[in-house]
């Protein structure tokens, strides 16, 4: 064997245990890995689904739809942008912990710090501080990603709460 093949053969070898390291796992089958319609209604179903309490919040017609999700835990607001025809491209979530009673405690060095070290993303805005994550949902998505999501999300906003004054 020479060097060339030995190379070939432990960077294959390295390359998957570094996916199955990094949490790749089996991946979904099933119900949940089929890719559904990014309509609002199909991931308002999926939401609950994973067993969140989801109410639609009424838009009118020039505006995208919207949704509160309650976790359990935490009550977040959802939103999808970029629809036309019923089908949409985006979905936000979003939390905000209001400070207008003591502006002084927002600091926006902590969201700087956050982003530097999460994907989701802090920012301070109007006496709040928020904590957004965005899902691509452009040409559909699974109800096992979807769920992964949320639950990665709700895992930050965990984590972002206890960093807070």
């Amino acid at each position: 064997m020479n060097k060339e093949m030995l190379l070939v053969g432990a960077l294959s070898l390295s390359l998957s245990g570094a996916a199955l390291a990094g949490g790749a796992g089996a991946p979904a089958t099933g119900a949940s890995a089929q890719v559904q319609a990014a309509t609002p209604a199909a991931i308002a179903a999926a939401l609950r689904e994973a067993g969140y309490k989801v109410t639609m919040k009424a838009t009118d017609p020039d505006s995208d739809p919207s949704m509160t999700v309650n976790t359990g835990d935490y009550e977040v607001d959802v939103w999808l942008s970029g629809c036309k025809a019923g089908i949409c491209t985006r979905a936000t979530v979003s939390s905000y912990w209001d400070y207008s009673d003591d502006e002084d405690l927002l600091d926006p060095a902590l969201t700087n710090d956050w982003n530097g070290n999460y994907y989701t993303q802090a920012y301070v805005y109007e006496g709040a501080y928020y904590l957004d994550s965005t899902m691509p949902i452009r040409g559909g998505y699974t109800k096992a990603a979807l769920k992964a999501w949320m639950v990665d999300y709700l895992d930050d906003v965990s984590a972002f709460e206890e960093e807070l004054p």
